[in-house]
Order: structure tokens, then C-alpha cells, then sequence
């Protein structure tokens, strides 16, 4: 049977308008440092391999006071150099927790058991924002000796959950003289006239418009912000159904489809054509008397087999589950469906965007 991924449901479901836009002028952050882990189990850097760690190092310590005359006994495998990632959401203050992403940058095996040490978090701006600090949560592990190696998940990435202290707020604003805007998660010309429609008739005709298909401009009308949007994202919608789309994952032979698609009749022939190339070693004699060397050759060897193609009636199928049966019956592999499903679309006889990645 050919794995067929599909959508859940074949209505949209009724949801709430903060699920559909993000308010503009208050976007979520990304802030980024670099760091050292520390107290590593013998899987840090090779600092010989990787000069910045033990630069690192260095300039640590010169801060500190400590001056080394002769680095090159220097050779800690405790010590990773890491890059530390976190999204800060909107509104987030001065003092508040925030949880970070701790990534390796250098050979280190493994940060299972490390401490992050103090690092300053910036901005894009190269303002700093943020400083994390704390032990890190490595679901992964590996274990290596005599030159033979298991590992599981990724031990090379820990999460730092709270560990990340904001020094200063980050400025956001989601209002400008009474207006605000509304960006449309996806946009489209349905789906922002149906969010002013439901606003309009929830809070009064003139309170939303749609300006494009990814912006709906509100006018509060002097009511309190907060309090107003809060309302107002909380108002119940049901969305149109999303546009028939199929989408593929070519590497892994994954295939997604959404309650949109529908497939035509159609007859399709599959078959398989394999082609095969072997060398073979053999050994050339002379003959008796012929002064002759023995020498070594190689034959090659090409056989192509083409196997019997069978012709497969696929009727109209309007619903996921019989489109799902019906490409189950043709019996191809993920890679030959995924050349089907194209073949399909250029025919006219599946309904869809298809989008590979």
C-alpha cells in the first residue's frame, strides 16, 4: 500500500480571528549570541581543530585576570563553542524569562550535561537585548570509544528553557492615533473580506476594512486598546475551505493533500523499466607456445528488463479517502506515485496546486 497523507477534515473549522492575523507593529523577535558550554563529559571541541573555542577561552580568562604564558598545553575537550538562539514575543519587559536554543559550532560530540555560561543576546540592530545563562536540556546522547560510535536524536542541540533574562524591552506598538492593523496569516481576497465582514457585524459597520488580500485596517473609535482587541480577536469565524493543494516531499516520498482535491477518470499504465551494468573479472590465457602474457580483462555486462505495464482505470473520486483508495490501486512506489500525481495534474484529471519540496 502507498503511504497517502491527508487533510483532517473536508469543512474549514470554526475558529477565532486571532488564529487568522497577527496584529501589525507587535511581531515576535529574534535575538542570537555567542557562548561557551562548560562541564562537558569529555564531548566538547577539540580546541587544536578549532582555534575560536580556545580564543575564546583565552579571552574569558584574560578578563578575568588570568594570564596563560603558554597556551599550547591548553587543550580542554569539556569546553564547546556554541551559538544561542531565542524568539522573544511581542510586549515581552525588562526582567521577564524567555527560553533559548543552544546549537554546537564547532566538533563537539555532545552538550548533555554542559552549562551555558553568561552571554550577552543581541538584536539584529547589534543592540543587546538579553543575556542567557544556565544548564542545558539535551534530549540526544552519544558514546563513542575504540573508534566505534552510537548516537540518539541530536546531542549536539539543548534547549535552555527560562534561561534567558531580558535586559531591556523590546518597543512595540499596536496602535497609531486610534487605527490598527491586522496582517492576514494567509492571505488572500476571501479571506480578508470575510474577516471584515465578521468584525463589521460583530462591532458595527466601518470598524474593519480591507485594504488587500493581507491587510485589514481597524478604527477602534476611541475604546480602550486592550480591550478592543481583545474582543475583537476572540470573535468566533469559520474560514473558507483552503484551495485544493498537493503537496510533496520528493526526498521522502511523502505525499499531503488537503479536502480540496478531487480526481477526474483517468486510465494510467505503470510499468518499470531497470537497466543493469556488472563487470566481470576474467583472465586471458595465451597460447602454448606464443610467448605470450596472462593478463587480466574485464567484460561488461548490460541487460535491460522492462516489466509488463498495467493499465489502471481510476474513476471519478470526489471525496480524500476514495482519492486515497484509488491511488492505492495503481500499487506504485512513493517515487512512481509522485510521478503519477504530476502526470495526473498536466492531464486535468486531479484538482490541486501541486508544490514540491
Amino acid at each position: 500500500m502507498i503511504g497517502l497523507l491527508c487533510g483532517p477534515v473536508c469543512a474549514a473549522e470554526r475558529t477565532t480571528i486571532g488564529q487568522l492575523v497577527t496584529v501589525a507593529g507587535a511581531p515576535s523577535n529574534q535575538l542570537y549570541g555567542y557562548g561557551l558550554v562548560v562541564g562537558l563529559s569529555g564531548t566538547g571541541d577539540q580546541t587544536t581543530q578549532v582555534p575560536y573555542t580556545q580564543q575564546t577561552i583565552l579571552n574569558m580568562l584574560r578578563n578575568m585576570g588570568i594570564t596563560l604564558t603558554n597556551v599550547n598545553v591548553m587543550q580542554p575537550n569539556d569546553v564547546a563553542s556554541v551559538m544561542v538562539t531565542a524568539e522573544v514575543p511581542a510586549f515581552t519587559a525588562a526582567g521577564q524569562h524567555v527560553d533559548a536554543i543552544v546549537s554546537a559550532v564547532g566538533n563537539a560530540a555532545s552538550l548533555a550535561g554542559g552549562v551555558l555560561l553568561p552571554t550577552p543576546l543581541r538584536g539584529g540592530n547589534s543592540q543587546v537585548y538579553a543575556q542567557a545563562q544556565g544548564p542545558l536540556l539535551v534530549s540526544g546522547f552519544a558514546v563513542s570509544s575504540n573508534g566505534s560510535s552510537t548516537s540518539t536524536n541530536v546531542p549536539t542541540v539543548g534547549s535552555l528553557p527560562g534561561g534567558v533574562i531580558m535586559s531591556v524591552g523590546i518597543p512595540a506598538s499596536f496602535a497609531e492615533g486610534g487605527a490598527t492593523r491586522l496582517l492576514v496569516n494567509t492571505p488572500g481576497y476571501q479571506m480578508a473580506q470575510q474577516i471584515e465582514d465578521t468584525i463589521n457585524h460583530f462591532l458595527g459597520y466601518g470598524t474593519a476594512a480591507a485594504i488587500s488580500p493581507g491587510e485589514v485596517d481597524l478604527n477602534n473609535g476611541g475604546s480602550a486598546s486592550v480591550k478592543f482587541l481583545a474582543d475583537l480577536l476572540s470573535l468566533p469565524i469559520t474560514p473558507a475551505d483552503e484551495a485544493p493543494t498537493i503537496a510533496v516531499d520528493a526526498q521522502s516520498g511523502t505525499i499531503v493533500m488537503n479536502a480540496g482535491v478531487e480526481l477526474g477518470p483517468a486510465v494510467v499504465s505503470h510499468g518499470n523499466l531497470t537497466v543493469s551494468i556488472q563487470q566481470q573479472n576474467a583472465v586471458s590465457q595465451p597460447g602454448p607456445f606464443s610467448n605470450g602474457t596472462t593478463v587480466g580483462v574485464q567484460n561488461t555486462v548490460v541487460q535491460a528488463r522492462q516489466g509488463r505495464a498495467e493499465v489502471v482505470y481510476l474513476p471519478k473520486r470526489a471525496t480524500l479517502a476514495q482519492v486515497a483508495q484509488a491511488l492505492n490501486a495503481v500499487g506504485a512506489t512513493p517515487a512512481d506515485l509522485i510521478a503519477i500525481i504530476q502526470a495526473l495534474k498536466l492531464a486535468g484529471a486531479i484538482t490541486g496546486t501541486v508544490k514540491v519540496f
